[in-house]
């Protein structure tokens, strides 16, 4: 099968490493990177300590120092930038030793991550390369360390798809992250749907970068007591369409940004960004919406039927088809709750 016939996948199975460590020159292998849990890659091409990248990067190695993972600059050869985050403790600098830290993040599933690979962060958890690579275009444009460290938190959210769990399960009351109950939310439902292969893993990644352009937003907006100001909330309004932009324009995103910039549209046109309606609205962001209601209602009102308030707002906010799949789901976890 050529290359033009298969789809990319966004989290892809990673086959091999080729690093070299700059202290000793020892060969770092997938199991020593992951050894404390996930990992962030770095993959830096010609960097100085005073480019746009340095304080980020710090930023991260900071905070990743008192957690269990790890920052690792990728450089090919000898790099200032790597040298000095090194020097200072805040992150593993590791080279390429064919001289080309293109290729320093091996292959997925035999095929190159990139024809044409640029500077990067990867997120590894000893399976599979997470999230893709957050790629720079264009100067000042990397993701914030916030919420790139905020990302490696969510590894420790049980995976659905994992071997022995019922992939059209909700989350229970074990699962700790919020965030994290709403992508499994969002996986049960789309898998009830009908979706899989890529459009699942499309929607997974589209959940899990929904409010990616929220660190665009003034904190002062964010942590306001009072209610906002029509001003305000046009910032605020602009999040998915930023989200999507940090995307970057890469083909693979496409329908990834798609999804991502309709999570605020409603099913009766009243949403934002664009006040777009029923089934122009792509499915994945229909889905997104149901499951971060649902999710809510659970986490604040515990004692009472979330999917009342869902079902009274079927055909304003919501879906109705997505509703109802979602009250199937439901009842099924009471009906196996009920005989275990």
């Amino acid at each position: 099968m050529s290359h033009t016939q298969q789809t990319p996948q966004l989290d892809a199975t990673l086959d091999s490493f080729s690093l070299v460590s700059a202290d000793d020159g020892r060969d770092v292998g997938l199991d020593e990177l992951t050894a404390r849990g996930p990992a962030v890659l770095a993959l830096l091409h010609r960097a100085s300590p005073q480019d746009a990248r340095a304080a980020m990067l710090r930023e991260l190695g900071e905070r990743t120092r008192s957690s269990a993972a790890t920052l690792y600059v990728v450089t090919e050869g000898e790099s200032e930038l790597g040298k000095q985050l090194a020097a200072v403790r805040v992150a593993r600098w590791l080279t390429d030793p064919s001289g080309d830290a293109r290729r320093s993040l091996g292959l997925i599933e035999s095929k190159r991550l990139r024809k044409k690979q640029r500077d990067g962060l990867f997120v590894i958890d000893g399976e599979h390369i997470l999230r893709m690579a957050f790629v720079a275009h264009s100067p000042g444009q990397w993701i914030p360390a916030s919420f790139v460290f905020s990302r490696l938190a969510r590894l420790g959210v049980p995976d659905p798809t994992a071997a022995g769990q019922d992939e059209t399960s909700l989350p229970g009351p074990e699962d700790e992250s919020v965030d994290g109950a709403v992508c499994a939310t969002v996986r049960a439902l789309g898998q009830a749907l009908g979706l899989d292969g890529t459009r699942l893993t499309q929607l997974g990644t589209a959940c899990r970068f929904r409010d990616l352009g929220m660190t665009a937003v003034p904190d002062e907006i964010i942590t306001k007591p009072g209610p906002l100001t029509d001003e305000e909330w046009a910032i605020v309004h602009t999040h998915p369409e930023r989200s999507a932009e940090l995307l970057g324009p890469s083909p693979l995103f496409a329908h990834v940004r798609e999804i991502v910039k309709a999570t605020h549209e409603n099913w009766d046109g009243s949403g934002y960004p664009a006040g777009r309606a029923g089934e122009d609205i792509p499915l994945g962001a229909r889905i997104i919406l149901v499951s971060e209601a649902y999710v809510a209602l659970c986490t604040k009102f515990p004692d009472a039927d979330p999917m009342q308030e869902l079902r009274e707002g079927a055909g304003a906010n919501y879906d109705p088809q997505v509703v109802a799949a979602l009250e199937a789901l439901v009842a099924a976890d009471h009906r196996q709750a009920q005989a275990g």
